[in-house]
């Protein structure tokens, strides 16, 4: 369990997190409280965050909950007891056709093998709601695949997607094209003081981003005018805090309706990602090349990639690990070193060819066995090589079909090709 107080705090969080894991039916009696998202335009109330609370354990860390019944193999149990309970509360109240918004924080790990009693979340698409999921930067770099696969599902249900404490982990900032957030929620740390040098880099990411989707900018941690301010000077649209609104029960007599035109924007786009990354491949007629002539463009990349000074997602597949060399090796764990992300497919791949390197193995009849791509995602930086072995003759004047490209979304749906086989 992470600790972050004192001894003295560290063991009452102990004693209220066991209190609420001690049974099923303790976990059962979460009651949510909701803390307004407020448009900075207009002052008016267009959604809430839903937030765990448990009566019997005042003061409990949700997170610190969530945590351990990590550690326990009970993630999936709390995790459904707090959405379907918020979602549960809002559905009672008759929050459905007013136009707001409800956020709902949830576990990847949690949704990805749902029972057939897993709950609301996933019939909302038919029960009036406006739901947003809210997924964390941990569960980017945990697990970047399975995450991958949970916002795929939500966006062909109709729920939007929001990347909730953005700024923590500045390397995180480059998977942010592959999950493509309706909503980005600028963590606090952000509005709190004049932002350092790094902090106006995850800034000027993050407004890149929004102004090639039109992605909405959200802001917490408002607890003061000058937060409000500086929110507002981020461009921040939408805000969440303490001068806005205090976490409370829903009120009785409702908050005013939405109207059309100011309610929270949710894309309602699906989300592209080709079964392989050779699937993009379109020149007519397609361009060729040797292997000898593909490694050296390889190479380039990831030179690339170790002189760009900037977060870098970086993602690879060499078709038979023997082609993964030990040169290959050293550039590989070096660009691991610097960067959240670095990860390779192919054959006989270890899950560590190389110290801080993501090793994926597939089957000798995978369709990736074909398929030789180097991608590098960074915050302004996009890049691909995307090769297709046609085969099935051997030795190193064979051409392949190739691409290279810079386009941002054909990197991304590149990306989410291969990152969906990864792990």
């Amino acid at each position: 369990m992470q600790r972050s107080g004192s001894p003295r705090q560290d063991l009452t969080q102990e004693i209220l997190v066991e209190r609420v894991l001690r049974s099923t039916a303790s976990v059962l009696q979460v009651r949510p409280v909701y803390q307004p998202i407020v448009d900075l335009r207009t002052d008016s109330v267009v959604g809430a965050e839903a937030l765990a609370r448990w009566p019997h354990a005042p003061g409990v860390d949700p997170s610190l909950v969530i945590e351990r019944s990590r550690e326990l193999g009970r993630v999936s149990e709390v995790d459904r007891a707090c959405r379907n309970a918020a979602l549960d509360t809002v559905t009672a109240l008759g929050y459905l056709d007013d136009g707001m918004t409800i956020f709902v924080n949830v576990e990847p790990d949690a949704l990805i093998e749902r029972p057939p009693e897993s709950g609301n979340i996933f019939d909302t698409s038919t029960s009036g709601l406006r739901v947003v999921l809210e997924l964390t930067e941990r569960a980017l770099l945990s697990d970047p695949a399975q995450l991958l696969n949970v916002v795929a599902d939500a966006r062909r249900r109709g729920l939007g997607i929001a990347l909730d404490d953005v700024g923590r982990n500045a390397d995180s900032l480059t998977l942010l094209s592959l999950i493509a957030p309706d909503v980005v929620k600028l963590d606090g740390t952000l509005i709190a003081g004049s932002p350092s040098h790094e902090q106006l880099h995850i800034i000027m990411a993050v407004s890149a981003y929004a102004e090639a989707t039109g992605a909405v900018i959200l802001a917490e941690g408002i607890e003061t005018e000058a937060h409000l301010q500086r929110a507002v000077d981020l461009g921040a649209t939408l805000g969440q805090g303490w001068l806005l609104g205090m976490p409370a029960e829903l009120p009785p007599t409702r908050w005013p309706p939405v109207p059309a035109g100011r309610r929270v924007h949710l894309s309602g786009n699906p989300l592209h990602i080709p079964a392989k990354p050779s699937d993009l491949l379109d020149a007519d007629p397609p361009r060729t090349a040797t292997r000898p002539v593909l490694v050296r463009y390889s190479r380039y990349f990831e030179e690339q990639a170790l002189a760009s000074g900037e977060p870098l997602t970086i993602l690879a597949s060499f078709q038979q690990a023997v082609h993964f060399t030990g040169a290959d090796q050293r550039r590989y764990g070096e660009l691991a070193a610097s960067n959240s992300l670095v990860a390779v497919v192919a054959v006989d791949m270890p899950t560590e060819p190389a110290p801080g390197v993501r090793g994926t193995a597939i089957p000798n009849d995978h369709p990736l066995t074909r398929e030789w791509t180097v991608i590098v995602l960074g915050r302004h930086f996009f890049a691909a090589l995307i090769a297709f072995d046609p085969g099935p003759e051997n030795g190193p004047d064979r051409e392949f079909t190739y691409a290279i490209t810079h386009d941002r979304l054909t990197v991304v749906a590149a990306a989410r090709a291969l990152l969906q086989h990864l792990g």
